[in-house]
């Protein structure tokens, strides 16, 4: 079974019997997965210091100042 399919079934079997909108349990099964995502990437390939992620989009964001 796939990483978003279990994660899909088990947030099912935990949703309360009261919830009236199915938009907040997508959201939630939309978020439980972007997580479980997140949290795989950064086993995988470790994370970013505030200052690295500062000069990324900093460079990012003059580099789109000089194509516009």
């Amino acid at each position: 079974m796939s990483t978003a399919k279990q994660i899909v079934m088990n947030d099912l079997m935990n949703i309360s019997d009261d919830v009236q909108d199915e938009f907040e349990v997508l959201e939630g099964l939309y978020k439980s997965i972007k997580l479980e995502k997140s949290r795989k990437s950064v086993v995988k390939k470790g994370t970013l210091s505030s200052d690295e992620v500062r000069n990324y989009f900093s460079k990012k964001y003059k580099k789109d100042e000089v194509l516009a």
